[in-house]
Order: structure tokens, then C-alpha cells, then sequence
């Protein structure tokens, strides 16, 4: 099972940092550890920055994968006897938040919250991680998070790491056989091009035998049809030139009409939806999105274009969710036809992946810490970690960024199949009976005058 993967390029963030210093918060003291990096950052050793005595920050994050998969340790495991109880991350982001951790040297622990990313209710107020942010709740949010102007007035994004896409996915209808596929190679131009050739061939032959006995422009034209249709012809040749010819044109035509024949067991698969436009267009679909995201902030400000009627669309015919039951959603409901998925990053398994690409996300962040956190995203992006991260735990991902253009089926063909070749033989024969008794009727008509 594949989908169609296009759209709309999105910015994707890595952490929130901080509440704005305008912002209303529950708390507005300044933490020490945040003092501490303050006075680390006017010494502009920025790279060998470390706190001198490790702070517990909280982090705020939700499951999204394969960025970030949130897991409750049970008290039965034994691999984590010391985390008993306690919330764990896995993914690149966790992997990111391991290595940031060891560099400023500080320990955290994770808070999940309602499951949403976060954007504004009716009254202003926030939800998820945005919103733990905002009430200081947690310390950050692990992202990645989408970047928009709303949510840039409220708290503040580090700088880019990765780029992410906006997709939608819907399913990928089933190869079907084309019964006129023989003539998809050629275009009605070409065919008229066939047409003028065999009338210049016949033209050329008839010039060349001209007043010799039984020779005119129909003999030739027929001749030539002969050919072209690949049946027997017995004839003597005069010219070499015209013997050359022919056996050239025999030639190519047995090549063509290889390939035309071929053609008859490809399958074509027909492309419902290759643009937002065709989604917005099929009111049919359900559309599946997460909720409180960068794309309906987006849709909550949009009144005209594509993006107006997409938020009308989503209002009348949309379905929100949590991030963490997007993957469940896309297993669940997309194979039917009747759904269109929007997200940021195809759901992937172990065994498999439902899209044609993995792209990666771009972010971008700021304040007490950002110029500690900036140079080591940068390191990340320029050493490649998180790529290498991403393979670990999408073991896939190279099949998922390049899925295969051809599909092999061992499914026989039937009558249904080539209708379109039996019908021109019908075609064909039925003509052919029609020519011959119009000549048993001119003959006995002939006959009977005489």
C-alpha cells in the first residue's frame, strides 16, 4: 500500500525555548539555571559552555513518528530498572535532546500533555506543549514544530535543522489494464504522419511506373497498405531503390508492431488526485488532520485562494486528531478511498512505509539559550547526525524516499482486458464481409447485364 505525496513546503521548529518577556505567565522569576546561562553567554565561548552544576529542566513532548515516539516505562521492565514509572523519548529528537543534554549538562525529565501542539482557543488561550510553555509548566517543548507568525508572538523557535513538507496522502488506486494502451505511443499526429507516408510512397512508386501495364495510384496504394499491415506480398521489383525501401520499411514495422503489442500487458494506474485543487474538488473525502498545528492556524486566518476554500472544506468535511493517532488513522481509514490525510511526515513502519518520501525538517529558536543551542543544531546539521539518527530508527527510509515506478502483478488477462483488440477485429472482419458482398452483388448484377 503506497500514497501520493504533494503540496505545500512548511517550516518545521526543534525546540521552544522560553515564553516571550511581554507574554502573561504564571510565574515570571527567572529561573537559576537561566541566570547561569546569561552570565555563559557574555563570555562568548558559546561551544564550551557547560552549567557548572547540572539543572533539571522539563520538557514537554508528544509522540509524532518517527521524530518522536513518548513511551510510559512499565515497572516491569528491566532494562530501565532506574527509570521505573517515569516517561521516555525515542527518535532523532530524543537522540538531539540526549546529545544537547551531555553538552550543557543538564538532566531532564519528560511531561506529555493533552497530545496537540499547540494554538489558541476562542478566549487566547493556549493548548498543548505551546501551552505548557506558556504557563510554565515545562522548562521547553521537543518538537518539531511548525513555525508561524501566531505562534512566533508568544513564545520563541530555535534555528533550522531539518525541512519538513507538507503532504497529503490518499490511497494509490490498483494497476488497471488499458485496452487502447497499443496506441498510446503515438499521437494523432504521428498517425497522420503514417497516413501521409504511405500516400507519398504509392505517389513515388506510381511515378516510377508510369505506363507500365496494370500500374496506377490505387495498385500502389494497396501495395503499400500490404506492407503496413504486414501481409504477404508477391509482386517482381524493377528498381532496387523501391526493394530497399521496403524491406527497411518491413523492418521497422515489425519493430513497431512488437512494441505496440507489448504495450497490451502494461497496466496504467490513474491518478485521481495530483493536486490540492483535486482533493478540494471530490467532495466525497473526509479530511484527516491534526489538530492545533501550524497549517490550521494558518487555515483559522485564510478567506480566499486554495487555502480559503481548504478551510472551508476542512470545517464541512474535517476530521481533527492527536498527533500520536495519526499512524493508527492513515492504517485505518485511507485504504477504503474515502479519506485524505495532511501531515508533515508519512507514518511509517518497520516493514513498510506509506509514502514516497521522508523529508527532513527546518526549524529555528532563540532566546536565554539560543546561541548555545544554535552552534550545536548546527553541528548536527553539518556532521549529518540526524540522517544517520532518522536510519536507526526507520531502518526503511531509503525505500520510503524512492519508492518503485514499476509493479509486478501475476494476475492473467482476460477478455475484459483487450475488448479493444477483439473489437477492431470484429471491426475489421465485419468490414471485410461487407466489401465482399458488395463484390458478389456487383459481380452477379454484371453477370446478369451481360
Amino acid at each position: 500500500m503506497a500514497y501520493k505525496w504533494w503540496l505545500w513546503q512548511v517550516g518545521i521548529m526543534i525546540l521552544i525555548t522560553t515564553t516571550h518577556q511581554d507574554e502573561v505567565v504564571a510565574d515570571s522569576v527567572e529561573q537559576p539555571w537561566q541566570t547561569v546561562a546569561e552570565e555563559g553567554a557574555s563570555l562568548n565561548r558559546t561551544l564550551k559552555f557547560r552549567f557548572p552544576r547540572a539543572p533539571h529542566l522539563r520538557v514537554a513532548a508528544e509522540s509524532w513518528p518517527p521524530h518522536v515516539q513518548v513511551e510510559a516505562v512499565s515497572e516491569t521492565t528491566v532494562d530501565h530498572e532506574r527509570h521505573r514509572g517515569l516517561t521516555v523519548v525515542r527518535g532523532p529528537m530524543a537522540d538531539f535532546l540526549r546529545e544537547l543534554a551531555a553538552s550543557l549538562n543538564f538532566t531532564y525529565s519528560i511531561v506529555q500533555g493533552d497530545g496537540y501542539w499547540g494554538a489558541p482557543d476562542s478566549n487566547g488561550t493556549w493548548n498543548g506543549m505551546i501551552g505548557m510553555v506558556l504557563r510554565k509548566e515545562v522548562d521547553f517543548g521537543l518538537g518539531p514544530f511548525g513555525l508561524s507568525h501566531q505562534r512566533s508572538q508568544v513564545v520563541d523557535f530555535t534555528m533550522p535543522i531539518l525541512r519538513e513538507l507538507l503532504h497529503v496522502l490518499v490511497t494509490r488506486p490498483r494497476p488497471q489494464a488499458d485496452p487502447w494502451g497499443f496506441l498510446s505511443p503515438f499521437t494523432w499526429k504521428v498517425w497522420v504522419g503514417v497516413l501521409g507516408s504511405l500516400l507519398m510512397v504509392a505517389a513515388t512508386m506510381t511515378t516510377l511506373h508510369l505506363g507500365a501495364h496494370g500500374s496506377s495510384f490505387t495498385t500502389h496504394l494497396w501495395t503499400c497498405y500490404q506492407i503496413f499491415v504486414s501481409q504477404i506480398l508477391i509482386m517482381h521489383l524493377h528498381h532496387v531503390a523501391i526493394g530497399a525501401g521496403w524491406m527497411g520499411e518491413g523492418v521497422l514495422l515489425r519493430l513497431t508492431f512488437g512494441a505496440l503489442t507489448s504495450l497490451l500487458a502494461v497496466k496504467a494506474v490513474p491518478i485521481k488526485y495530483d493536486s490540492l485543487r483535486d482533493v478540494l474538488d471530490d467532495p466525497s473525502l473526509t479530511l484527516l488532520m491534526e489538530g492545533s498545528t501550524a497549517l490550521t492556524g494558518l487555515l483559522q486566518k485564510a478567506e480566499d485562494g486554495v487555502y480559503g476554500e481548504l478551510a472551508v472544506a476542512v470545517k464541512q468535511r474535517g476530521v481533527r486528531m492527536r498527533a500520536s493517532q495519526l499512524q493508527e488513522a492513515a492504517y485505518t481509514h485511507l485504504p477504503g478511498g474515502t479519506h485524505a490525510m495532511f501531515l508533515e511526515t508519512p507514518p511509517q513502519t518497520p516493514g513498510g512505509c506509506l509514502s514516497s518520501l521522508q523529508p527532513l525538517i527546518d526549524a529555528r529558536i532563540a532566546p536565554v539559550t539560543t546561541c548555545f543551542v544554535f552552534l550545536r543544531i548546527l553541528a548536527v546539521r553539518e556532521f549529518g547526525l540526524h540522517a544517520v539518527w532518522t536510519r536507526r530508527q526507520t531502518p526503511n527510509i531509503s525505500h520510503c524516499l524512492k519508492m518503485p515506478t514499476k509493479l509486478k502483478f501475476q494476475e492473467p488477462y482476460s477478455i475484459l482486458h483487450l475488448w479493444a483488440v477483439f473489437l477492431l477485429a470484429a471491426a475489421g472482419m465485419l468490414l471485410a464481409s461487407l466489401v465482399f458482398l458488395c463484390e458478389l452483388f456487383l459481380y452477379h448484377y454484371s453477370f446478369t447485364s451481360a
